[in-house]
């Protein structure tokens, strides 16, 4: 069934890829050394579909793979890498349509809050999960968050520098092909619902973030600090609230500085993660970026900090890479990681 599922959705694809020419993709692959004997090999290919069906109106598609030659090589909490997940072939990111008028946009599909939310010019140098989605939000919900997704109305509206961003979900995501287990579900009553905002507003060049989402279930957390979603939830409805902010302190013709700075809190103490905390610095020259962040976040089971070190740079206009060193402390201990990342977009 899962097989079938898969061939009729990549059937379906086919033609209309080759009718607009509107196909693209990325290829993510990234070596991982925990600087002791443990290595591992990650690897995330998404692909992209645009089809326009009139003036306005457009059917938006993206699949993505995973694949990874081993387990988790450190025990950290954050996850030091954005795109290490558990194997999956094929799973979809996004599909649905979306409508575009003057300054707003109108999404109704699936999707996941990566599309829209957490990311901007400075986080998405740096590799930690806690970069593109603060935990205080996804360690403690299991939402549509990457390589999750699920059914969702999405709006944003543009009004001279401020942009407000909403998204209201099914409250937990999936990525499977199964009858149970697939993104179009829509299961208020055992999985609830979800909703996520954000004010946007940009000015000289630098960008401020202040956003809030709202879950009206509250899912057990076992001794270690791992969340249970497969055990029944309890009706109780918790917040988590952020604020981000980066802006350029120093720019020469095409080089320039940036700081940025995040925080973010969970109303419930219960839930897996209700603190963080993120300050960093970034120098972007002619094909080279260099950047440093360093990450407290506060878990049910205790404390995390966590130290990134990274070096971007451009080969061409679709190929670059990208080097990382991170330290990470926690009650497991202390961890060092060394990466090495290629990005290839086609």
């Amino acid at each position: 069934m899962k097989l079938k599922t898969i061939l009729f959705f990549m059937g379906c694809m086919m033609p209309t890829i080759a009718f607009t020419q509107t196909f693209s993709g990325t290829y993510t692959t990234e070596w991982q050394w925990n600087m002791k004997k443990k290595t591992n090999w990650v690897n995330l290919l998404r692909l992209d579909m645009t089809l326009p069906l009139w003036k306005d109106g457009s059917l938006e598609a993206a699949t993505i793979h995973v694949a990874k030659t081993n387990e988790y090589i450190i025990d950290d909490w954050q996850t030091f890498s954005n795109i290490e997940e558990e194997n999956n072939y094929a799973a979809i990111a996004l599909l649905g349509y979306m409508h575009t008028w003057e300054k707003v946009h109108l999404f109704v599909g699936v999707r996941n809050v990566n599309e829209d939310f957490f990311t901007s010019d400075v986080t998405s140098l740096f590799t930690n999960s806690s970069c593109g989605i603060f935990p205080t939000i996804s360690a403690s919900y299991p939402i549509a968050n990457y390589p999750l997704s699920g059914l969702t109305v999405y709006f944003d509206v543009n009004f001279s520098r401020w942009t407000l961003k909403n998204s209201l979900y099914n409250g937990v995501g999936y990525n499977s092909w199964n009858r149970h287990d697939n993104p179009f579900l829509i299961r208020p009553k055992r999985d609830g619902v979800f909703n996520i905002a954000q004010l946007e507003y940009g000015y000289g060049n630098g960008s401020y973030f202040i956003g809030a989402a709202v879950h009206n279930r509250q899912y057990p957390v076992d001794e270690e600090g791992e969340m249970s979603p497969m055990v029944e939830s309890l009706k109780k409805t918790s917040c988590a609230w952020w604020i981000y902010g980066e802006q350029p302190v120093w720019k020469v013709d095409d080089k320039y500085v940036s700081l940025m700075a995040q925080y973010s809190e969970n109303t419930c103490r219960q839930n897996s993660c209700y603190r963080y905390a993120e300050i960093g610095c970034t120098y972007a020259g002619v094909n080279n970026q260099f950047g440093v962040s360093g990450q407290y976040a506060r878990f049910f089971q205790g404390k995390e900090w966590s130290l990134e070190l990274t070096w971007n740079k451009t080969i061409n206009e679709s190929l670059f890479i990208q080097p990382i060193f991170q330290y990470v402390r926690n009650g497991e201990g202390n961890f060092t990681v060394l990466s090495a990342r290629v990005h290839y977009s086609f």
